[in-house]
């Protein structure tokens, strides 16, 4: 009489696809994740740029002459991350007194069709 051994020590094809199954959702949850940390990350970065963009045009501002101040609007761009972001920058210029005027810069952007902006307001005065 001849003994038949089954050899107990590979898997199954279920386990193998169970294992399968649970790497593949177990992945796709990291790369959702890594796609959700970059996009918080490329608007951080424009952030910081439009932060950067609104201080330079308020300088700029500063620096002509009083009587010159005016409203205007304009768009520049910017690379970040070896992308080209467009900026949308509009300043306002409104008298408070006859001798100073409140000066506000506001940059929007657009990430993902939602757009985001960042403002600051200053007081200039004449001389």
């Amino acid at each position: 009489m001849q003994i038949v051994r089954h050899d107990k020590r590979g898997f199954t094809l279920t386990e193998v696809l169970v294992a399968i199954t649970i790497l593949t959702i177990a992945m796709l949850g990291a790369l959702e994740g890594l796609l959700l940390y970059t996009q918080h990350n490329i608007n951080n970065l424009c952030r910081d740029e439009s932060v950067k963009i609104a201080e330079q045009k308020m300088n700029e501002l500063r620096n002509i002459s009083y009587t010159s101040l005016t409203s205007g609007s304009t768009n520049i761009k910017r690379k970040i991350k070896n992308f080209e972001r467009d900026f949308n920058i509009q300043w306002g210029v409104t008298a408070i007194s006859p001798d100073s005027s409140s000066v506000e810069v506001i940059v929007k952007w657009t990430i993902m069709n939602k757009e985001w902006s960042h403002g600051i307001r200053s007081i200039i005065n004449r001389g």
